[in-house]
């Protein structure tokens, strides 16, 4: 099978967007495949399908059907840079406003995209979607911790944890006791005297555990469950992750009333996949 694709560096979370049209139960495999160090190796993979709702330009679909904010933002960018109409990404003038859709979240997301006077860097800053819930707790296994729940992805934070894999099982656990979904969840490891995190994924349909170099909606999840702990907003909080540095902001009026996340996009590669 040959499948085109387009790869980013969205801060060293390596993602591919497959171009060509698949039916959606190949995407687990394709993905596994595609991920592989032996092929692409990437830290994820991303689908481009027809949008279905007025106003977006055209919809991603994640492997497992989860929620990327990074992923997105990555979407966002190759279609300013003309990407649907199969331009190469030689640069572009000014902003651009780009409106899609993304599995994990029912209705449009909007974009903001700028030429950082390269046709292969680009900024990319989204509107995020907001939690559905935010818990707050301690335990004896993973100390003080939050749990940010979205319609397509779980985060648990870690505030006082360095990052290790024996906590990813207590957290699974603690998910599991709430009775909140385990299909795709990740733990961020926050070290806040130094504004850095650590992030780890799994997502159950392709049987994935990532450490991954950054996240996007872990960073959206971290800067949302600080401003509910403080009550108040957070804006423009740059987060250090192994890949780069993401910026987050978070707008609160008695709750969570908006999110954004931006950063630098890179578009490392295109062409043809081979897949047996």
């Amino acid at each position: 099978m040959e499948l085109q694709f387009v790869k980013f560096n969205p801060s060293g979370n390596t993602t591919v967007l497959i171009l060509d049209p698949l039916s959606r139960e190949q995407y687990p495999e394709i993905a596994a495949k595609i991920m592989a160090d032996t092929c692409l190796s990437a830290e994820q993979v991303g689908f481009l399908e027809q949008a279905d709702e007025f106003g977006a330009v055209a919809k991603l679909h994640m492997m497992g059907g989860e929620f990327c904010g990074n992923a997105s933002r990555s979407f966002a960018a190759w279609i300013a840079a003309g990407g649907l109409e199969g331009k190469r990404p030689d640069g572009f003038y000014g902003e651009k406003e780009i409106c899609i859709q993304v599995s994990g979240h029912a209705g449009i997301l909007k974009a903001r995209v700028q030429n950082q006077g390269s046709g292969h860097t680009i900024s990319a800053k989204i509107d995020m979607p907001l939690p559905l819930r935010i818990l707050h707790g301690r335990n004896e296994g993973l100390g003080e911790y939050s749990i940010v729940i979205y319609e397509g992805i779980t985060h648990v934070i870690l505030w006082s944890k360095a990052a290790d894999e024996l906590y990813i099982d207590i957290a699974e656990d603690l998910l599991g006791k709430e009775g909140l979904s385990l299909d795709c969840f990740g733990v961020m490891f926050f070290n806040a005297r130094i504004n850095e995190m650590i992030p780890v994924v799994r997502v159950k349909a392709v049987d994935s555990l990532v450490w991954e170099s950054s996240c996007g909606s872990g960073t959206a999840a971290l800067a949302s469950a600080l401003a509910d702990r403080q009550q108040g907003s957070v804006s423009n909080l740059m987060i250090s992750q192994p890949g780069g540095d993401l910026f987050v902001s978070v707008d609160w009026a008695d709750g969570i009333m908006g999110c954004s996340l931006s950063g630098d996009i890179k578009i490392t590669a295109t062409g043809t996949a081979y897949i047996d």
